[in-house]
This record gives C-alpha cells, sequence and structure tokens, in this order.
C-alpha cells in the first residue's frame, strides 16, 4: 500500500543523505587535489543536513510500522467477528 507520502519520505531522505555524501566527497577531493570545493557544508551544516535525513528516515519507519499493526488489528478483528 504506497502512498505519495511514502515515496516522498523517502526521497528527501535519499536527497539529503546525498547531499552530506557529496559534501563529504568534494571536502576529501579538495585535499588530496588542493581545489576549493563548489560546496562546502561546514561541521554544522553537515550535521544538520544528516540530522534531518535521520529524522526523515525514522519518521517514515514509524508511518510504515503504524500501518503494518493497523493491519494486523483490522485483521485480528475480522477473524474475531468471524468466530
Amino acid at each position: 500500500m504506497k502512498t505519495k507520502a511514502d515515496i516522498w519520505w523517502l526521497s528527501v531522505t535519499g536527497a539529503l543523505f546525498g547531499l552530506f555524501f557529496l559534501d563529504v566527497l568534494l571536502g576529501k577531493a579538495a585535499l588530496e587535489f588542493d581545489f576549493k570545493p563548489m560546496l562546502k557544508l561546514g561541521d554544522v551544516g553537515e550535521f544538520l543536513v544528516l540530522f534531518a535525513a535521520v529524522i526523515c528516515f525514522i519518521v517514515e519507519v514509524l508511518r510504515r510500522e503504524l500501518q503494518e499493526n493497523e493491519l494486523k488489528t483490522e485483521a485480528a478483528n475480522r477473524a474475531e467477528e468471524e468466530s
């Protein structure tokens, strides 16, 4: 049972983590090849981007857990009514 919200939360999580990963790779390449990176978030920026990615991921996991529990509850209620 996929909804647009499922895709949205996972897309935002992937985009934020990708931004974090890109910043780390560009920072490492800048050190190795001695150039100034186009993207530089800094320590606080990296923390905030990674923190936002983790929060979005946790929200999606909790949403899916809630949906799963609702389906189990509905199935249990139907089984109880039938017996």
